[in-house]
């Protein structure tokens, strides 16, 4: 008998470590892509993609707001042409904030659901179909939907009214409808007049809901949300929002992750090229990922996704990338509180600061932080703990116009990385306005 328990037990714990694995295997990191004009003359959708596989994303989420377009429909075809010899895969999100009618993004998804490059997932491996906004139009409409496409279900359906009030009841009435579902709008802190802290409280509610009822969760993780354009001009908290929403996202471990976004220049939460051919002025004016650009936080996240798909619940397990001495990166605002023009809703909740994270490797050694900020030094910081590795980040306030620095030291003093911006804080409008969106400069 005790042979045949201890069998028992060893198959039991086999099993219990090949479940541990799979669901840390499962997990995938996605990036939301604004699909806009990609001139097919150019190299740019090869580079987009290109640069979502040397990050580390598993898919692109296709953010289509016009399913009926003929530039939408070309763009979309270069990424699956593209894509198709590479690991990315792709998967679309509908806007019904651009566009209301799913029959319309069932028409776009239908033409490309088989292609190799589409995305499949589950016990069934089925194509992977998400959105963002949806709630409105109720369980029936997307329950139908699934039904006749045989689709895995992810969308965003908080805008109903119990998403986030009683997830519980949410999922009595949507379970049959989805496999999963997305949060948004717990990317960023709310609307603030006030400097305030992103809260996972609202994914932890809803991802235990979700849980109870067999279905997956997916976060979303951002820098900041900015908009100057389109009748409205609005600000959420970015400072350290990055590297905040990292370590909740590893905390609250869900079965997704999506990356808000790629390529979005109107909210300036992109982290790729956003290409001027799909823009329009007035969002080219704070929004140019050429003279804004992003880029730098891309080691950080590359960092994050190997981590969170390794099972990782802290950001101490996150490790620079391909063997890299360290990855990390500066940004700050150049528009400083004092700007005269005119300021964006939320803008009481910004910070005259440096920001800075950095991932670092085990063994990494005693290192001090130097900030200076228009000639002067803002703060001499120990990096805490820095030999044991994994991110580390901060925000020192008291920036003032000019240029920004930020250095990192060895033991004997020695800089060993740096940031320097090549744009100067000012207290001066442009065109107008205070742009407030992020300088981000690798180290």
């Amino acid at each position: 008998m005790r042979g045949t328990l201890n069998t028992a037990l060893a198959i039991f714990l086999a099993g219990s470590a090949l479940l541990t694995q799979h669901v840390a295997e499962s997990r995938l990191v996605f990036a939301h892509y604004m699909v806009g004009t990609v001139d097919p003359s150019t190299n740019h959708a090869q580079l987009d993609i290109d640069g979502a596989v040397n990050t580390g994303f598993d898919a692109f989420a296709l953010n289509v707001g016009s399913p009926g377009a003929d530039w939408a429909r070309n763009t979309v075809q270069q990424l699956f042409d593209i894509a198709g010899g590479t690991p990315l895969k792709l998967f679309f999100s509908f806007d019904f904030y651009g566009n209301g009618d799913i029959s319309q993004h069932q028409a776009l998804y239908s033409q490309f659901k088989d292609h190799p490059a589409y995305l499949r997932y589950g016990p069934n491996n089925l194509p992977v179909v998400s959105s963002y906004s949806g709630g409105g139009l109720g369980p029936d409409v997307w329950r139908d939907f699934k039904a006749a496409n045989n689709v895995y279900l992810l969308p965003n359906p908080e805008a109903d009214g119990s998403y986030y009030s009683d997830p519980a009841a949410f999922f009595q009435s949507w379970g049959d409808a989805v496999d999963g579902v997305f949060s948004w709008e717990t990317a960023w802190p709310d609307t603030s007049d006030v400097p305030v802290n992103v809260s996972s409280a609202r994914d932890e509610a809803v991802k235990s809901a979700a849980d109870a009822a067999g279905k997956t969760y997916m976060m979303g993780l951002s820098p900041l949300q900015y908009k100057h354009c389109c009748g409205d001009s609005w600000y959420r908290t970015g400072e350290t929002n990055l590297p905040e929403r990292m370590q909740q996202i590893l905390s609250v471990g869900p079965e997704f992750a999506e990356v808000i976004t790629w390529n979005d220049a109107g909210e300036s939460h992109y982290i790729g090229p956003c290409w001027p051919e799909g823009l329009t002025e007035e969002i080219l004016q704070y929004g140019d990922s050429g003279a804004n650009p992003h880029d730098g936080w891309q080691a950080l996240i590359g960092s994050f996704a190997d981590a969170y798909r390794a099972g990782a619940a802290d950001v101490g397990a996150m490790r620079p990338r391909g063997g890299a001495p360290l990855a990390g990166a500066m940004w700050y605002r150049a528009a400083t509180r004092a700007c005269g023009g005119e300021q964006p809703r939320g803008a009481g909740a910004a910070v005259d600061a440096v920001n800075y994270a950095v991932v670092l490797p085990a063994g990494a050694g005693a290192l001090t932080v130097r900030v200076s900020s228009g000639g002067q030094v803002l703060a001499t910081q120990p990096l805490a703990d820095s030999a044991a590795g994994g991110l580390r980040h901060g925000s020192v306030p008291g920036m003032r116009a000019g240029a920004q620095r930020v250095e990192l030291l060895d033991a004997s003093g020695a800089v060993v990385a740096s940031a320097t911006s090549r744009v100067d804080a000012s207290d001066l409008p442009v065109a107008g306005f205070c742009n407030y969106n992020y300088y981000v400069v690798g180290l």
